[in-house]
């Protein structure tokens, strides 16, 4: 894990860290903080926004399934995925997750509103590429501010780390 200043750094820290750049596209959940969205423009992307669904209120799988769908005819696959857990619970994670890993397009897993949720015994934010968690002042665990970026990837936490100090 690496502290950063808050969860859109995290964010920030894993579109760098995946080579997000100008004139990629970012598949981004609809309904959230513009927080979760920012960062893709602070890469020159272009974020697409996906519908939520009404059972979680977060990304729809099937909306999902249409956009890999539609990105695919065009040949402009996204070069990234966040998926936001909003209000304390996980998105679909196994239908989304399984998405991502048939287009081979990492996910950014924005845990900021779930931190110490569960979704089938598994910890909120550690099913992606990456896992972003917040402490701003209105979330579950908060410091006033600062947040977290995980992985499994130890090379790319290394990187996050030399990134997140002034490089």
């Amino acid at each position: 894990e690496v502290a950063v200043s808050s969860g859109t750094a995290a964010i920030h820290l894993a579109l760098s860290l995946l080579d997000v750049k100008k004139g990629d596209r970012v598949f981004c959940s609809s309904l959230t903080f513009i927080a979760s969205a920012n960062p893709i423009l602070y890469q020159g992307a272009e974020p697409v926004f996906i519908d939520s669904e009404p059972e979680t209120w977060n990304m729809s799988p099937q909306a999902l399934e249409k956009a890999f769908l539609d990105a695919s005819r065009e040949g402009r696959m996204p070069k990234a995925v966040i998926i936001v857990n909003l209000y304390g619970q996980s998105a679909k994670m196994d239908e989304l997750i399984v998405l991502c890993q048939h287009y081979n397009v990492p996910v950014i897993e924005d845990a900021a509103e779930s931190l110490g949720s569960l979704y089938r015994g598994k910890a909120s934010g550690t099913f992606g590429e990456f896992g972003v968690y917040s402490f701003n002042g209105n979330k579950i665990i908060t410091t006033s501010g600062g947040g977290m970026l995980v992985s499994n990837d130890i090379e790319a936490l290394k990187k996050a780390r030399f990134l997140a100090t002034q490089a």
